[in-house]
């Protein structure tokens, strides 16, 4: 008998303990549920009151006219705006879509033109360079930099970007990204032609040509901007976000993307084209006013111009993506 209780003591100590700590945690429970709570509605007041200042902007009142709600800041992104509230809410804006001639959709690529090319020649730290120029790897003589904000205006010369290896999407398409090379932001002005390849990443690239651009390989870009005169060729395992921009001709494909939210114009001359071909995809608007569009049965366009176009277009503004920073 004595030996049995000396069993059971131990387990029913275990047991008194292994109470105690759920007792411990379920009295626990109350308060970090209280805390939760807490920090779900704070967001959620923080997500009306900004919310409510982008709806008070819209409505044409001025900051400030409500006590309570943020300031809305405001800044162009390309052919679109983005609102930030407090510095944790982005809400980005196009205007509502409607019905538009020819001569206004080459009046609004006219000011989208005029918009990029003037940033970019007025940014800060802007380098002038001449004659053919290529950039094979970062942190070059040229300054060519991961870290820092790069603008540059070549005369009388075309521009190549050639950064890192840029083979074709296969089993190695992990070890690709990982040696991805990464550039924070590079902006050029080039009286030629601009050729971008390689394995390489732009927060922000914006290119301004009076040639033809291409952009080929396993190249990637949060938010671009392309302008080239002659055409804007993209192609192979590129994908992007942004605009693009020609007076001609414009190419997407061999499987390149445009994400949400793109814009494609080809506007200006007689006959110019924009091509959907090979597997791309195109998440936006992509149209050619004066001209055609072609797009092969592999192609996809996931057309979203309720709300895509341009503010240079006059009409009534919508948000169309919002997103917490």
């Amino acid at each position: 008998m004595r030996s049995k209780c000396g069993n059971v003591l131990p387990l029913v100590l275990g047991l008194l303990l292994v109470l105690s700590i759920l007792v411990t945690a379920m009295l626990k429970m109350p308060g970090a549920l209280r805390r939760n709570v807490s920090l779900v509605a704070k967001e959620t007041q923080e997500m009306y009151l900004a919310e409510s200042a982008v709806l008070a902007k819209l409505n044409g009142f001025p900051d400030g006219y409500f006590a309570e709600l943020p300031i809305v800041e405001s800044r162009i992104l390309g052919p679109w705006t983005e609102w930030r509230v407090l510095d944790k809410f982005q809400f980005m804006l196009g205007l509502e879509y409607g019905r538009f001639s020819t001569s206004e959709w080459a009046r609004c690529a006219v000011v989208l033109e005029q918009n990029l090319h003037e940033r970019i020649l007025h940014s800060a730290g802007l380098k002038n360079l001449s004659g053919n120029r290529r950039f094979f790897k970062l942190d070059s003589s040229d300054g060519l930099s991961a870290e820092r904000t790069m603008a540059i205006n070549v005369s009388a010369g075309d521009l190549t970007l050639d950064l890192g290896e840029s083979r074709a999407f296969d089993s190695a398409f992990e070890n690709l990204r990982s040696s991805r090379k990464s550039i924070r932001s590079f902006m050029a002005n080039v009286e030629g032609d601009v050729k971008i390849r390689g394995n390489v990443h732009f927060d922000t690239l914006r290119i301004y040509a009076t040639g033809s651009v291409s952009v080929q390989g396993n190249v990637t870009a949060d938010f671009a901007e392309i302008f080239g005169i002659a055409s804007v060729t993209v192609s192979g395992n590129v994908s992007m976000a942004g605009a693009l921009l020609s007076k001609q001709n414009i190419e997407i494909s061999d499987h390149a993307q445009m994400n949400f939210p793109s814009v494609a114009l080809a506007v200006g001359y007689r006959e110019n084209r924009l091509a959907l071909l090979e597997k791309s995809v195109f998440e936006g608007l992509a149209i050619a006013p004066s001209g055609t569009v072609e797009r092969d049965s592999s192609a996809k366009l996931l057309d979203s111009t309720q709300a895509l176009l341009p503010f240079c277009m006059d009409t009534r503004n919508v948000v169309f993506s919002r997103r917490r920073l």
